[in-house]
């Protein structure tokens, strides 16, 4: 394929007999003319194709004919161009493109063409493309945002005065700082999980305020031309001082402003450096004051630079809402809807443990759609009561029938609206029945979430039970009664004893009666072969329970995870459990977490977790007496409906054939019997299935002496 800096002789020739063929003289119709012909040229690329019909239209001319007027290598006659050989084409191309992306000579005026425009050509680069443009950057927006305010926010007044001194103080008195010779803060750093309200919180202020307000969004400032995105930092700075005083608001910095030792990319750094250098320029003149507000989730993740005083000076950390709050954020997003007397903001709050403010938000516009659908199914009922005239075919489906009738009674205006909907208000009933369809943000990746483990589901284990009531389950229900005997709740508890008792279980069944979000940790799960692996992801652990309050975190297989530190012990497993233990200790920051941790052999966990205020209560789960091993297998059997006679079979449980059992033992046993019974080609298992399986069923537990010597030390006193 010949370069395309010259005019395509071939093309020249196929372009003038496809214009003396009556094509009509524009690009796309000569380009569909050339990929219906047997030409060569429909070979070529169509963009390529496209700019080379652009050239051989405008030497042509509007009549189709050579322009004699044009100077330019374009604009040479037939009968030269006809002349040349390829090579010479060649060479020409390649001296134009060797000396770099200069315009080609403009050709002389030409007479003025119809459309009003002169018969100037394009400026084009040697190449013969067009010369780029240079896009106009946007001036940037510093109207003040109108559709939130304060009102809509409630229940951090705290974080609210403090915006108050540290945001509106300096932008609305700040001759009152420059008397007092008192520098003005540059920057404020909201930060917290996603959906607590950091961005809503933000533009409140600035409405109230009603200051310019100018916004960097991580996807406007980005740019793939070099230098663009640095500019459009500066020209934003500079917009702000202009308008001061004035407050730049950065939603997402940990987009635009990562950390630079770990960034991949050049422009990241560029961005990074330009943002520092902007903020050092604020504030020289005190009478025109501009602070920085940004908001974050991942304020690790920013350049430490940034976080230093003189730039962003104060962070502010909005956490997940404690019940309190949640009440508080519901009032104020609910304070417009119209709700019935039912409504019960306590019960909600309580209910809606893990909650931030937007799926708040999404529970109240649930509710409300909830609302309204049964109102509509209440019209369409009463449409077909009414027996109204609905011209419906006998095929129609029941679909198509219900939206006829919904336009017959949208019709009749005269009719009152059904009963029971007489107040359009939303109920508490439209809370639950949406409630549990909403999942929280906090839990939608997984991490966290409540087990469907009631206590009917377990057998026995009364003393445990009621243990794990007193020291978990009632704290969360009732922090009240905690607060008035002037104690806090206990910190931890460690279930111990042989395998297959019933210890995970029990703890999630504790998250669930206490309405709890539940994380399961499992010991080895967490360990690392890298070195801070291990630790930072038992720190994960906690920061996931702080966003999922109130939270139980289980830590199956103890002992795997913290083993008693001596010189046995390695290094790594050390920090892991100097880590763990500084997390325990963090009481301030535990409100609301629980610790259940589970082990056969609490004799080699180190020490320091089973001190008071760590993991303070050991409670021992013993294997099942005859007794309890009827009430784990009545448990078990609950929805089982293949056993006619529970009363019966759970008999067998309590006999000296099933010594030895634990919780985990009786379960195979049901599993046995079951086989017994699909051997036998029947869907029902009767007592003799459960005799034959405990015959092939043996206890996994072996010598508890060992077990009830440990009692001794570490089972706490009845």
């Amino acid at each position: 394929m010949r370069l395309q800096g010259a005019l395509d002789s071939d093309l020249l020739v196929a372009t003038r007999k496809f214009l003396s063929d009556g094509v009509p003289p524009d690009v796309d119709s000569l380009w569909n003319a050339v990929q219906r012909s047997n030409s060569s040229l429909k070979r070529r690329p169509k963009k390529v194709l496209q700019a080379s019909l652009e050239r051989v239209l405008e030497f042509l001319g509007p009549q189709g004919d050579a322009d004699p007027s044009s100077d330019s290598e374009a604009g040479l006659d037939e009968k030269q161009r006809e002349g040349d050989t390829a090579a010479d084409l060649m060479n020409r191309s390649l001296r134009a493109g060797l000396a770099g992306p200069m315009p080609v000579r403009e050709s002389a005026p030409q007479s003025p063409q119809p459309n009003g425009e002169d018969g100037a050509k394009k400026r084009r680069m040697a190449n013969g493309e067009p010369m780029p443009k240079r896009q106009r950057a946007e001036k940037a927006s510093t109207a003040a945002p109108s559709e939130v305010s304060l009102d809509d926010i409630g229940g951090i007044d705290e974080i609210i005065v403090r915006l108050k001194e540290l945001l509106v103080r300096p932008l609305l008195f700040p001759e009152e700082y420059a008397s007092m010779q008192v520098p003005l803060p540059k920057g404020i750093l909201l930060h917290g999980p996603p959906g607590c309200g950091k961005t809503m919180l933000s533009r409140a202020f600035a409405a109230e305020m009603g200051l310019p307000f100018v916004e960097i969004l991580g996807p406007s400032i980005v740019s793939g031309m070099s230098g663009e995105s640095e500019r459009g930092v500066r020209e934003r700075f500079e917009e702000a001082k202009k308008a001061a005083p004035c407050i730049v608001f950065m939603d997402e910095i940990d987009a635009i402003a990562p950390k630079r030792d770990t960034s991949q990319s050049q422009m990241e750094k560029r961005i990074v450096s330009q943002l520092l250098v902007s903020m050092d320029e604020l504030n020289r003149d005190q009478a025109k004051p501009v602070i920085v507000l940004a908001t974050t989730n991942r304020p690790d993740s920013i350049d430490p630079a940034l976080r230093r005083g003189g730039r962003f000076d104060t962070e502010i950390n909005i956490p997940v809402p404690n019940e309190s709050i949640r009440e508080h954020i519901l009032l104020a997003q609910m304070r417009k809807s119209p709700l019935a007397e039912d409504v019960d903001f306590k019960l909600l709050a309580k209910l809606t443990a893990g909650f931030v403010g937007s799926d708040l938000h999404d529970l109240v516009g649930k509710a409300g759609s909830w609302q309204l659908s049964q109102y509509f199914e209440a019209v369409e009922a009463q449409a077909f009561d009414a027996n109204m005239d609905v011209d419906v075919s006998d095929n129609a489906g029941k679909a198509a029938k219900g939206v006829k009738q919904l336009i017959a009674r949208a019709r009749r205006t005269d009719l009152p609206r059904p009963p029971g909907f007489e107040d359009r208000k939303i109920t508490m009933a439209a809370f639950s029945a949406v409630l549990p369809t909403i999942t929280p943000s906090s839990k939608r990746e997984g991490f966290a979430t409540i087990p469907d483990v009631s206590w009917d589901d377990i057998g026995a284990l009364k003393t445990v039970r009621e243990e794990l009531q007193t020291a978990i389950v009632e704290p969360i229900k009732d922090p009240e009664l905690y607060a008035s005997v002037g104690i806090s709740a206990p910190t931890g508890v460690l279930l111990w004893g042989p395998p297959g008792c019933g210890k995970t279980l029990l703890a999630k069944a504790v998250a669930a009666e206490s309405k709890a979000n539940f994380i399961s940790i499992k010991g080895p799960e967490l360990l690392n072969k890298f070195v801070g692996e291990s630790e930072a992801a038992v720190r994960r652990v906690f920061t996931r329970a702080r966003s999922s309050i109130p939270c139980v975190i289980f830590f199956d297989e103890l002992d795997a995870l913290v083993p008693r530190r001596d010189d046995t012990v390695s290094e790594s497993s050390a920090r892991v459990v100097n880590t763990l233990l500084t997390e325990l200790d963090g009481l301030s920051e535990r409100q609301g977490i629980y610790v259940i941790a589970a082990t056969n052999r609490p004799d080699i966990i180190d020490e320091a977790m089973l001190r008071p205020g760590r993991l303070e209560t050991p409670l021992f789960v013993d294997l099942p007496g005859p007794e309890e091993r009827k009430e784990i297998l009545k448990a078990l059997l609950r929805h089982n409906k293949a056993v006619d006679d529970v009363e019966n079979v759970a008999e067998i449980a309590g006999t000296e054939a099933c010594n030895g059992y634990s919780g985990a033992d009786l379960g195979a046993f049901l599993r046995q019997a079951g086989h017994n019974a699909l051997r036998r080609r029947s869907k029902r298992l009767d007592a003799a299935d459960f005799l034959l399986a405990a015959k092939k069923v043996k206890g996994s537990v072996g010598d508890m002496k060992r077990y009830y010597e440990l009692r001794k030390k570490f089972a706490q006193r009845y």
